[in-house]
């Protein structure tokens, strides 16, 4: 039986933290991704029934206030759904390499 040699042992650790490091961005990107989701519906919704969202949050978020943070969070939102479906893709991808 054949011992590990220390090329293995250091290869099995460095692959180690590699998933570590990816199943820490992944989380990062989906909790992300969820609060610009729910950010962008809030703005939306303050767009279209301000006076509702107006009066529900006693007046933080008025009708131009959600215009700005619907308009402000697009790119947010995008690069972040790229990242979330781009990562595991890209996993596959240099796996298989």
């Amino acid at each position: 039986m054949a011992t590990p040699t220390a090329a293995t042992s250091t290869r099995a650790s460095s692959s180690r933290r590699e998933t570590a490091v990816y199943i820490l961005l992944t989380k990062a990107v989906r909790w992300l991704l969820l609060a610009a989701i729910l950010l962008y519906l809030a703005s939306g919704l303050g767009i279209s029934e301000y006076r509702t969202v107006e009066h529900l949050t006693f007046g933080l978020l008025a009708k131009q206030t959600a215009f700005r943070l619907h308009d402000a969070l697009l790119a947010p939102f995008i690069a972040l759904l790229v990242l979330h479906v781009g990562l595991p893709v890209l996993r596959r991808a240099l796996r298989r390499l």
